[in-house]
């Protein structure tokens, strides 16, 4: 991510003459790697779909806190060292330690999509918005969903947060500006109350579209107006807190933690930062992207945890900071920003069973090796030469005169002659290239196993103070409700004697809607089958509705099997509220989905026509008989 920042040890003295030119830096607060590392481990683990880990994307929040905490600190002590701030080099030193890494993982990508052809369609616009550090604003303009995707999900999708702080940074003048005018506190003050603005605005757009459920949340999500919060409360943090100004002898801790007062503020620091660590640990297991209250007023209070957590782990006094300052923490924060350029195009490359077939325990091992060493060759070969001047120090060299230059500026002009040549190419085979379409027809076929039955009875507990009555138990009439899921084998389930209503993208808040006007209209059948949530999360309001509106049938409630963040969501809403219901079954298609891969396309999803289709009409049929 985009929170790193160089420190080298420095004094926090005046300046005058010569050196008041030279802007003042950080020292180094090893304890922030460990937060860094922290953060990009949450979100490798959420996007590697680990169970326990569903709030791991609050990892990307963490990194907006550390962010504007980390410039903000920047511009105060330019500010105040200095009395003036140079934007140009500000903005030049963002550049020559961001934009080379990217530039590479764009190449990269590129190159992927010439192979992987059904990520061209996305890919397209997305180069150019990672260019312009608008991914952000691309993916809303382009109405697309960063919840809900089906086929390939777009290679550049996790780019959209680097664009945040990007537009955040050409606002870093402004607050300068405000520095210079008004002062250290009134900063803080704006930036709180914008912090709380940002907030504002993602809760009236959440609550007025019904975000997150049942209405997809990525305008609100993906905003730089409503999801501002971090990077302002990290801009707060800084203009309250900067222990380091303090901090005399950065080698001997011992010596300054025997100062009374020190160590009861290094004591209340740590007291403060562990419960901090805590509460992000049990956020990013508790959580989920589909909590309503991150929607309102959540992301700003966990931005405030994570202000407690930076804040205790930049203060050189504290034992939390030098805790997390510990190997391999350090390795994976110093690296982190190329880690999470890297982690995601690499994911969706590498989809088990669909682009590589590993066994289950190898598959996260060699996707989070193969990310680990192209961060670290990032990190070696690209973020730490350019940091440290190699571009300088090359045009230095090509302008003096030297033995030796006449070659080394043959050499530089052919290296950038390759370069441009392969971008070109690049661009002109991702420009020119036929995209294909996500789905079944563009998936290779193979032998299906046989059907077999995979229905599971869900347990009749909990149920509510007042149950639906029992239906007569047999199988009449079938009507049945679903999405391309179910359309792929309507004609199989029609043969069988299944009514079929289904159609492409279909939400379950329409499967309901159509299934309570054909009762009302005398047209449902004595059986119901519906098979919904395949196209995002569902709300428990419609899943109630339709069980409400149903009593006296026989209904078939069917979970989903969806690679997506909102399978785990979805199933556990069908096992919670459907036992409640006695004239309702839970169907476990995810199971069974599970025991016949072979049955799906590529997406994993959708149904083949040599076997997944027949085997999904055959289980259904199967199932809505009754029990002996």
């Amino acid at each position: 991510m985009l929170a790193v920042v160089e420190q080298v040890p420095s004094r926090p003295v005046a300046r005058t003459g010569p050196a008041a030119d030279r802007a003042p830096r950080l020292p180094h607060l090893r304890g922030l790697d460990g937060v860094r590392a922290l953060a990009v481990v949450a979100v490798l683990l959420y996007h590697l779909d680990v169970p326990w880990a569903r709030g791991g994307f609050l990892g990307v929040d963490v990194f907006f806190v550390l962010s504007g905490f980390l410039v903000a600190t920047l511009v105060l002590e330019e500010v105040e060292t200095t009395g003036a701030f140079r934007t140009g080099r500000f903005l030049a030193r963002r550049v020559r330690r961001l934009v080379p890494a990217l530039l590479v993982v764009l190449v990269a990508v590129a190159g992927a999509g010439l192979v992987a052809r059904d990520a061209l369609t996305s890919l397209r616009g997305d180069l150019l918005a990672a260019l312009t550090y608008t991914s952000n604003w691309w993916q809303v303009v382009a109405d697309r969903s960063y919840f809900a995707l089906t086929g390939r999900p777009p290679l550049l999708q996790h780019l959209w947060s680097l664009a945040v702080e990007a537009q955040f940074y050409l606002v870093v003048p402004l607050a300068a500006l405000l520095a210079l005018r008004a002062g250290r506190a009134r900063l803080g003050q704006v930036a709180a109350l914008l912090a709380v603005a940002s907030t504002v605005a993602m809760g009236v757009m959440a609550a007025r579209a019904g975000m997150p459920v049942p209405h997809d949340a990525s305008r609100a999500y993906v905003g730089t107006d409503t999801h501002a919060m971090g990077l302002l409360l990290g801009v707060a943090t800084a203009a309250v807190w900067r222990p380091w100004r303090t901090w005399r002898h950065p080698g001997s801790w011992l010596t300054e933690r025997g100062d009374p007062v020190r160590r009861f503020e290094a004591g209340v620091t740590d007291v403060l930062g562990v419960l901090a660590l805590g509460g992000v640990v049990a956020a990013v297991v508790l959580v989920d992207p589909f909590s309503e209250a991150l929607y309102r007023g959540g992301f700003l209070g966990f931005a405030a945890v994570a202000a407690l957590l930076v804040a205790a782990a930049a203060d050189p006094a504290s034992l939390l900071g030098r805790a997390l300052a510990v190997q391999p923490l350090r390795w994976l924060g110093e690296r982190s920003y190329g880690i999470y350029l890297w982690h995601w195009p690499v994911l969706m490359l590498t989809r088990p069973d669909q682009d590589v077939t590993l066994p289950g325990w190898a598959s996260p091992v060699v996707r989070v090796g193969v990310t680990l060493l192209l961060a670290e060759a990032s990190y070696r070969w690209v973020e730490t030469p350019v940091r440290r001047g190699a571009l300088r120090r090359l045009a230095q060299r090509l302008r003096t005169p030297a033995p030796g230059r006449r070659s080394l500026a043959v050499r530089t002009a052919a290296a950038a002659t390759c370069v441009l040549v392969a971008l070109t190419l690049l661009g002109v085979g991702v420009a020119r290239t036929p995209a294909t379409t996500d789905g079944p027809a563009d998936a290779p076929t193979s032998p299906a196993p046989a059907p077999e039955v995979i229905g599971q009875v869900a347990p009749e507990q909990d149920r509510g103070p007042s149950p639906s009555p029992t239906p007569a138990d047999e199988v009449g009439t079938v009507t049945a409700y679903g999405d391309s899921v179910m359309l792929g084998a309507a004609a199989e389930l029609a043969a069988r004697g299944v009514a079929v209503d289904a159609a492409v993208s279909r939400q379950f808040s329409e499967m309901v809607d159509r299934v309570l006007e054909a009762a009302a209209a005398g047209t449902l059948g004595h059986t119901v089958v519906v098979h919904g949530g395949t196209n995002g999360p569902v709300a428990e309001e419609d899943l109630r509705r339709l069980l409400d509106g149903t009593a006296g049938r026989r209904v078939f409630v069917v979970n989903v099997r969806v690679p997506r963040a909102w399978e785990q969501y979805d199933n556990e809403l069908f096992g919670r509220v459907v036992p409640q219901y006695p004239h309702v079954r839970l169907l476990d298609w995810k199971s069974g989905g599970d025991a016949n891969p072979g049955w799906f396309y590529d997406d994993g999803i959708h149904l083949r026509e040599d076997g997944g289709r027949a085997g999904y009409a055959s289980w259904i049929a199967q199932e809505i008989q009754p029990r002996g």
